[in-house]
Order: structure tokens, then C-alpha cells, then sequence
């Protein structure tokens, strides 16, 4: 209804029609604002991929995303008790804006207790005695590090072009890529350092875990490879998934994707001992944002099963987690293959050979699995080629 007041005209807003349209340009003014704000952050980047676009709702709840859809669905409302409109927009401002969900009290405490927010996370499968507070956490690198990583970068650039992988002994066709996202990951006993902040560096790290594990692949008949290059904290998943992306390129046959992580954790959580041996225990994380997030959590749970099976307590978990603004990624790169793996391998506090015995048992167990599928993806060739 409208009404005129001394040359004023007055509009009734209560009507829905107009309570409607009030919603919608407060929508589409959020998206817009929305895909300005990731082609600004992704600069370079001329294409947008549809996992950016999770990020635009992440901080919305299930239940407000289903009272906006409610509004054009009956059902959803009366079979949710739903509120109204005016709920809807007030729901979405607040939690847009601070994070912040009512029916969810991690998300109060997990903004001013950091390592609450472990409470993202997902335990699917555990072994006795592992709880939340054994979840693995991740960590940047030392601002001192980062300096040389940089730096690194920087005479790298004035290198000539790398020449192609040297042909050494080994299988020829690859069916592993392992690789390490965060590189610097270190062990605080092999670097002599104490402070758990400061376990990483630039040369001994989790990158030789790696190539260990490779090693390993190679004598139990298959194929591996392992990959790496010199890049900062920042977006560090984007840039290990070009990497990868381009060494699929080259070895089209290779499946399995193997990201070896170092967890933050200290060692009465990282460690087991088992027949006089210790071991770091291994956890998997799976990203619920990957659109291979079914198939990644089965064999997740097969490896978690099997390394316990021949090293009870191993393997301490499979956790999933999903995509929480700047905190976790939620797709961890598992998207390029439904064979993918993010595998912490021991604490700070661990040792090589602690680490290099723990991924022995992971190699066996994964290479157990592709024998197995032999009819479908075939034994791997027994000549010997580039490494």
C-alpha cells in the first residue's frame, strides 16, 4: 500500500512481494561483491574453478541455505518448522559477517580458542586411545624460513631450464606420484633444534620421507615418482597441484597420489612401538570438498584397516575435513584421482628412520592394492627405466 505525507510517498514493506525483492538484491549485491573478491584474490588466474565458489557460502548454515530455499518449496517449511522471511535475512547478515552459528558452539569458542577449532575436523575411523586432541595440525613455516624459501625461489629463477628426468634404474612406467605439499616440514631431532615452532627447513624435511617411500615402491615392483619445488606457505595447495598435474601429464598411467605430510603434534601422540620398533604413527585426512570424496574416504579406511593389521596402532585415524574459509582447504588436491592420499607421517618430535620404517609398511599396503587390481590396471613393467 502506498500513502502520500506532505509531498513524501510512504511504501508498505511488510508486503512478501516486497520483502521478496529486498532479499534478492541483497543476494545478488553478495554475489557480486563475492565474485569480485575471488577474481581479485586469484589475480592471475583467468578462469574461475566451481570449488572457489564453495568458499562464497562457507560461513552460511545448512539450515539457513534450506529456509532460503523454503521460500519457493512449501514442503521444506512445514517439514522443518521453518521461519520467515525476516529470519532469513537476518540469519544470513550475521553469519556472513562473523562466522558465527547458533546452533553450533565450536564456532564461538573456536574463534578465540585456536586449537579448538580441531572441532572441524571429522574423526571417521580411530585407533584406541586417539581422540580429538590427537588430530593432526598443521603449521607455516618459520618467518625466518619463509625468507629463505623466497630466496630460494628467487635463484632458482636464474637458473637455465631444468632438463628432463634423468633415466636411472627403476620401473618405467610410473603408477605413484608422491609429493609434498608443505616441503619444509621437518623433525625437530634431525635439524637439533627443540622449539616444536621452528621443526622445518629448507633441505632435511619430509621430502626424504619421500623418496624413501619411492625407493620402497620400486622394490616391491612398482613404479613411483616423486616431485618437487620450491614455493611459500601462501596458496601452496594450488601450487603442489600444478606440479602434480604436470607430472600426470608425463605419466599418464600413474593413479595413486601420495601427499606426506609432517604433523605438529608432540611425540607421546606421534609414536608407537611394536615389537621393540618405533614407529611415527600415520594418520589420512580426507577433504569432504572433493568431488572424489567418496572413493578418497574408502581407501582411506582400506589403508587405515590394513597398516593396523600388520603394525597394530599405526595408523591413528581417518579424518575428514570440510572446506572452512581460510582454515582448512577441504579438497586437498584429492580431486585429481580417486586414488589420492594425505598422509601425516609422525610429530615434530619424531626421527628418519622412525618415519622411513612407518612408510615401509605404508608401501607394502599400498602395493598390496595395486596387485590386487592387476586385471584393471595391469602389473607394472619389470624393465628397467627413468626414475
Amino acid at each position: 500500500m502506498r500513502k502520500g505525507f506532505r509531498g513524501f510517498t510512504a511504501y508498505n514493506m511488510s508486503k512478501p512481494g516486497i520483502r521478496r525483492a529486498f532479499v534478492m538484491l541483497f543476494l545478488s549485491a553478495a554475489v557480486i561483491f563475492a565474485f569480485v573478491g575471488t577474481f581479485a584474490m586469484i589475480q592471475a588466474e583467468r578462469s574461475m574453478r566451481a570449488t572457489d565458489l564453495g568458499k562464497v557460502t562457507s560461513h552460511i548454515s545448512p539450515r539457513t541455505l534450506i529456509m532460503i530455499m523454503a521460500e519457493n518449496i512449501p514442503y521444506l517449511r512445514e517439514t522443518n518448522g521453518l521461519s520467515g522471511m525476516d529470519e532469513i535475512v537476518g540469519r544470513i547478515v550475521f553469519e556472513a559477517a562473523t562466522s558465527v552459528n547458533f546452533r553450533d558452539p565450536r564456532t564461538f569458542l573456536g574463534r578465540e580458542l585456536p586449537l579448538f577449532a580441531l572441532f572441524d575436523s571429522e574423526i571417521d575411523m580411530a585407533s584406541a586411545g586417539v581422540d580429538y586432541t590427537s588430530i593432526p595440525i598443521e603449521s607455516p613455516p618459520p618467518p625466518e624460513l619463509e625468507r629463505e624459501i623466497i630466496k630460494a625461489m628467487e635463484q632458482e629463477e636464474k637458473k637455465p631450464e631444468k632438463p628432463k628426468e634423468p633415466v636411472t634404474p627403476g620401473n618405467t612406467e610410473k603408477q605413484v606420484i608422491i609429493y609434498n605439499t608443505h616441503f619444509w616440514e621437518s623433525y625437530l631431532p634431525e635439524i637439533g633444534k627443540k622449539n616444536p615452532n621452528q621443526a622445518s627447513d629448507l633441505n632435511k624435511n619430509i621430502t626424504l620421507v619421500s623418496k624413501h617411500l619411492a625407493a620402497e615402491f620400486e622394490k616391491l615392483g612398482i613404479g613411483a615418482i616423486t616431485t618437487q619445488r620450491t614455493y611459500t606457505w601462501a596458496n601452496s595447495y594450488q601450487k603442489s597441484r600444478k606440479m602434480v598435474q604436470e607430472v600426470m601429464q608425463r605419466h599418464p598411467r600413474a593413479r595413486v597420489l601420495i601427499d606426506l605430510h609432517r604433523d605438529s603434534n608432540r611425540r607421546d601422540k606421534t609414536t608407537i612401538t611394536v615389537g621393540g620398533k618405533t614407529y611415527a604413527r600415520l594418520a589420512f585426512v580426507v577433504g569432504r570438498s572433493s568431488k572424489n570424496y567418496e572413493e578418497n574416504l574408502r581407501l582411506a579406511r582400506e589403508m587405515h584397516q590394513r597398516i593396523n593389521q600388520l603394525v597394530p596402532g599405526l595408523s591413528k585415524a581417518v579424518i575428514t575435513k570440510e572446506r572452512e574459509g581460510g582454515k582448512n582447504n577441504g579438497e586437498y588436491n584429492q580431486s585429481l584421482s580417486p586414488d589420492s592420499m594425505l598422509v601425516e607421517v609422525g610429530g615434530v618430535d619424531n626421527t628418519f628412520e622412525e618415519a622411513f620404517r612407518s612408510v615401509e609398511i605404508l608401501a607394502r599396503v599400498v602395493a598390496e592394492r595395486i596387485h590386487d587390481a592387476e586385471p584393471v590396471i595391469g602389473r607394472p613393467a619389470s624393465g628397467r627405466g627413468d626414475r
